[in-house]
């Protein structure tokens, strides 16, 4: 059942702490996390599109995703790039202390997951592509080939 509410705001990407898998030393400088361009690229539609996929799977409620909405867990999901494994990663936020007692935090981290997981893999295969910045052509060269005829 697709839900019938508006999507969220994006995340607001910048200001925000090291994520929990890095400390201070593997990381050089926050700007390799690339938040910047990426929150850039949420706000040009990437979010949306997302969100409005996840939108017709996820098992939530419109209620309960009202609920999310209003108590903000949308806009504090993380995204970053992992400059180590040369990946996009996110980051679901522990749900507040209002929505913790409710039925709807059994759940709600899961289906936050699912959204985060449907947001780097949209990132990954129709906006960004951060990967490898040689590409594996790269390594065959002219040289490779030049004396070599094909045999008959």
């Amino acid at each position: 059942m697709a839900l019938d509410i508006d999507t969220p705001t994006p995340p607001d990407l910048t200001n925000r702490p090291l994520p929990s898998t890095f400390d201070s030393e593997e990381l050089e400088d926050a700007e390799e996390l690339r938040r910047a361009e990426l929150e850039e690229v949420l706000r040009d539609g990437a979010w949306n599109e997302a969100f409005e996929e996840w939108a017709e799977y996820t098992d939530l409620s419109d209620s309960e995703v009202r609920s999310l909405q209003d108590a903000g867990v949308f806009e504090q999901l993380d995204f970053y790039w992992d400059p180590i494994d040369a990946t996009f990663r996110f980051e679901v936020p522990s749900l507040p202390p209002e929505l913790a007692d409710e039925e709807l935090a059994t759940y709600a981290t899961t289906e936050l997951t699912d959204l985060g997981q449907t947001v780097i893999e949209l990132l990954a295969d129709a906006y960004l592509d951060w990967g490898d910045e040689e590409s594996p052509i790269d390594h065959w060269s002219e040289e490779t080939f030049s004396d070599q005829t094909p045999p008959e």
